[in-house]
């Protein structure tokens, strides 16, 4: 042994010290993940540094947990950045949540075609009335109104272990809400009609009950409300998987993640005098504004005829009250002011804000790509909106 290498841990040692085996971390190096400091070049044996014990620990603990090879090597570059760290290990439990109701989903309608007569069971929930009001309302504009598409003239129902999850789309747009609450019974999903989600909606705006009871059933649906049953009949089809849209269409941790006011923005797109152009699409006519970034890395209202110039597009404003990134994260850092600057249609993206009340958080990865509305203090709530070229 060398005198350098009498200052390194050999593959074992470390090995036992951050918890990976030898051929793991052997593998993470021809992975260019975890790099030795040294190598023998006559025994090819690999020596490591004491700093790389805690990266060692790191990359095993999210092995542990499944992450995916390229989510191990961006979380070690990122690790000295906790805020992108976090993200990441948030959008990776997600996943994981994800997978785990899914598995539950089939494996009840794998025990429905192993026991095909057996007694029907029903899944009850006590959910909140307001907050399931709210869930509604954050989901109902994205119902497909296509009557080629009927699948998608609906809201999906998913029953989780803690509660329930609505989820809408007209393949232009995509809404998803969560509602927490007491569940008793097996995770089962049903597709709502939109006439019967309107019934339940104005059902919901009943005083004198707290709270909504729904039963859920395969052949039925049923939600009570200050003693008020209201029975609806699920659509027979399979909705799309939404999750896998989801995974393919957005990124785990995006470009582009922007604080801002949902307020002040709904106030910008709603003023007199707001810039516009207009799109056709299957033959009817739409109105789209474009979103940019200023100089600070603060969202704005840019102009979608308009040339953009060095420093932004001439005579638009930014958006009073609406944040930047904070932490250097906004687009400004990730090439400029100009390196963003996206269309949407104005009505849709009006429709995502909802009230426009409280703090929210765009999330995308380019002008091309879809880009997300989320509420700042729930993961699970957000709108998903495909971008409009120009």
């Amino acid at each position: 042994m060398t005198a350098v290498e009498s200052e390194l841990r050999s593959i074992g040692e470390l090995a036992r010290a951050s918890g990976l085996t030898v051929s793991a971390l052997r593998f993470y190096d021809r992975s260019g993940v975890l790099a030795p400091a040294r190598v023998d070049p006559v025994t090819g044996y690999r020596w490591y540094t004491e700093e790389q014990v805690d990266p060692a620990r790191l990359v095993a603990g999210l092995r542990r947990v499944g992450m995916p090879l390229a989510g191990i090597a961006e979380a070690l570059r990122n690790r000295h950045r906790p805020a992108e760290v976090r993200r990441q290990l948030d959008a990776h439990l997600r996943r994981l949540e994800d997978g785990l109701a899914d598995a539950r989903r089939e494996l009840s309608r794998i025990r429905s075609l192993i026991d095909p007569e057996e007694t029907i069971v029903t899944t009850r929930l006590v959910l909140s009335r307001t907050d399931l009001a709210a869930a509604v309302d954050a989901v109902r504009f994205a119902v497909g109104a296509d009557p080629g598409l009927p699948v998608l003239s609906g809201v999906l129902v998913e029953v989780e272990p803690d509660g329930v999850r609505l989820v809408a789309t007209d393949r232009h747009r995509l809404a998803v809400a969560r509602v927490g609450g007491t569940v008793d019974g097996p995770p089962v999903s049903a597709l709502l009609p939109v006439a019967a989600v309107d019934e339940l909606r104005a059902l919901l705006d009943l005083d004198g009950a707290d709270s909504a009871e729904v039963v859920v059933a395969t052949d039925r649906v049923t939600v009570t409300v200050t003693g008020r049953p209201l029975t609806a009949v699920p659509l027979p089809y399979d909705f799309p998987d939404y999750r896998r849209l989801l995974r393919a269409q957005l990124g785990d941790v995006p470009t582009y993640r922007i604080p801002f006011d949902g307020a002040a923005l709904r106030a910008a797109l709603t003023a007199d005098g707001v810039p516009v152009c207009h799109r056709a699409h299957e033959g009817v006519e739409h109105e789209v504004v474009a979103l940019g970034l200023d100089g600070r890395g603060e969202l704005r209202l840019v102009d979608p005829n308009g040339v953009v110039a060095a420093g932004g597009v001439a005579g638009v404003e930014g958006v009073e009250g609406v944040e930047g990134a904070a932490g250097g994260a906004g687009a400004a850092g990730a090439g400029g002011p100009d390196a963003l600057r996206v269309a949407v249609n104005r009505e849709y993206l009006l429709d995502a804000l909802g009230s426009g009340d409280g703090q929210l958080v765009l999330e995308l990865d380019g002008p091309i790509a879809p880009l997300a509305v989320r509420r700042a203090d729930d993961a699970h709530a957000f709108s998903v909106l495909m971008p409009v070229r120009l």
